[in-house]
């Protein structure tokens, strides 16, 4: 039994009508999830291409540079010939049938490119047809539209075929298998292209908040750096550090980690969780952060008058004979002492003869011009100058260790939204140590999120080889790592992700 040629062609069109349906349909569930630009373009162009049943393709997108317009030729398909392929971009005139469409906004359907004189008063081009050995025979020129009705692109399809699969090879093949668009074809591919220029407008319009963000972040940190000009690139450093630690375990396959996976997203929440990890700092008071010595300069400059003031008190009685043997003993060594806290207050670490040093000398009593007797420092004074390691007190260093908590509060504040709601959480836990004695929550290991693990490690290793730091040297990246590897041994940071940070970062 025959099927009659009527019903062929119904039967033909309802198939077409159906492809077209179901590439409607599959393009606007890409359209409205994918989020890269470029592949959002050759999904454009190839769709396209698929509907029209063309041979070629072309794609330009309009970008703004300088306040002047152009279009950038992003994208070039052919299905018969192979060809290099460069971006480069052209102005919006009338020179060019891409940048006339731009310029008027309309679409145009050339049955013949021997129209496009007639129509744009330009010739067409076809230089590029014989580098490949190739013939342009039909064109369909669509400008992609945004809801405002702004051309942001403009699509060109060539030679449309009779069957999509054709490959056209011989210039007999050209004539044979070539027809023209249909007036219905450009009301398609016109809703298509409007359609992903939307998608297009609202992707830029997306990246550009992203970019917006990312730039305020960076900038406000930078500004609440400077704050401490010593510290001044340590937050973005240790952001762009961690992104770099966290895409290395992504790709590691072995080992504890070799599991481990890190989303687009996920590894934008390390960098701001990076970026954003000592922003608590801001709660802890200026003569705490910015404490270089065991005391002040004012401090010091009280302490130092104190000292000339009892040495020019025993200086009138030695010459006026009223002296006693204790206190010659004492003018004998007044510079020595003071010479010894001057001393004690720039070390980073004193012994406990030092210790006793310092108790011996603070015993020391003088007669004021109220004539109060006073001892020559104060119980606050030797209390600073006491500090066996480094130069906070134990208050001082309580405040301090307070930041990751006012960092969290800060940033638990802050509409994160879906993608990056973590940040709160890791940016907090990245002075937490694995054997629960970190701070300021006290976590344990199965309660600190790889993130902050990864935080932990990089923070220390900046803070150790930073050379910006003008109360210490930068330490070698053997030193560094000495004391890292002692951390680890400890429990205090993770040991699988330091070996990673050593051999796959730092190598």
């Amino acid at each position: 039994m025959t099927t009659h040629p009527i019903a062929n062609n119904i039967q033909s069109k309802l198939h077409k009508q159906e492809e077209l349906i179901n590439f409607f349909t599959k393009i606007g569930t890409f359209l409205s999830t994918q989020k890269n630009t470029n592949t959002l373009l050759e999904l454009i162009v190839d769709v396209s291409m698929k509907i029209t049943d063309s041979d070629g393709a072309s794609l330009y997108i309009k970008e703004t540079k300088e306040k002047k317009d152009y279009l950038r030729f992003k994208i070039a398909r052919n299905h018969s010939r192979d060809f290099p392929f460069k971006e480069f971009v052209m102005p919006i005139d009338k020179n060019s049938i891409a940048g006339f469409s731009a310029l008027t906004g309309n679409p145009y359907n050339f049955k013949s490119v021997d129209e496009i004189p007639d129509v744009l008063g330009i010739k067409y081009n076809d230089s590029f047809d014989k580098k490949i050995n190739y013939k342009t025979i039909n064109m369909l020129v669509i400008p992609m539209k945004n809801l405002k009705g702004e051309v942001i692109g403009i699509l060109q399809l060539l030679n449309k075929k009779k069957h999509y699969d054709t490959v056209l090879t011989q210039f007999k093949s050209f004539c044979e298998n070539i027809i023209s668009y249909s007036d219905q074809e450009i009301h398609i591919i016109s809703s298509l292209a409007s359609s992903a220029a939307i998608v297009l407008e609202r992707r830029k319009l997306y990246d550009e908040i992203q970019e917006l963000f990312k730039t305020f972040t960076e900038s406000m940190v930078t500004t609440i750096d400077q704050r401490d000009p010593s510290t001044a690139g340590h937050s973005v450093r240790v952001a762009k550090y961690a992104t770099h630690f966290a895409k290395a375990v992504h790709n590691m396959d072995y080992g504890k980690y070799k599991d481990q996976t890190f989303s687009e997203q996920q590894l934008d929440e390390i960098y701001y969780a990076g970026l954003l990890h000592d922003i608590g700092k801001i709660g802890v008071k200026e003569s705490v952060l910015l404490k270089e010595k065991r005391i002040s300069e004012h401090e010091m400059e009280v302490i130092k008058y104190k000292f000339h003031y009892l040495k020019k008190h025993l200086q009138i009685k030695k010459l006026n004979n009223t002296i006693t043997p204790s206190e010659l003993v004492l003018f004998n060594d007044i510079d020595q002492y003071y010479n010894f806290i001057v001393s004690i207050n720039s070390k980073n670490f004193i012994k406990e003869e030092e210790l006793n040093q310092l108790q011996i000398i603070s015993q020391t009593e003088f007669i004021d011009i109220d004539l109060q007797k006073k001892k020559i420092l104060t119980e606050n004074q030797l209390n600073h100058l006491s500090v066996q390691r480094g130069n906070l007190t134990d208050l001082e260093r309580t405040s301090i260790e307070k930041h990751p908590l006012y960092t969290y509060e800060i940033l638990k504040n802050i509409s994160w939204g879906a993608d990056l709601k973590n940040v709160p959480h890791i940016a907090a836990y990245h002075h937490e140590k694995l054997n629960g004695h970190g701070y300021p929550f006290h976590l344990e290991e199965t309660e600190i999120p790889i993130q902050s693990k990864i935080l932990a490690i990089v923070d220390i290793f900046d803070a150790l080889t930073a050379r910006d730091r003008p109360y210490k040297p930068a330490l070698s990246i053997t030193k560094t790592l000495d004391i890292l590897s002692d951390e680890a041994e400890k429990n205090h940071i993770d040991k699988d992700l330091l070996d990673i940070f050593i051999h796959d970062i730092l190598q």
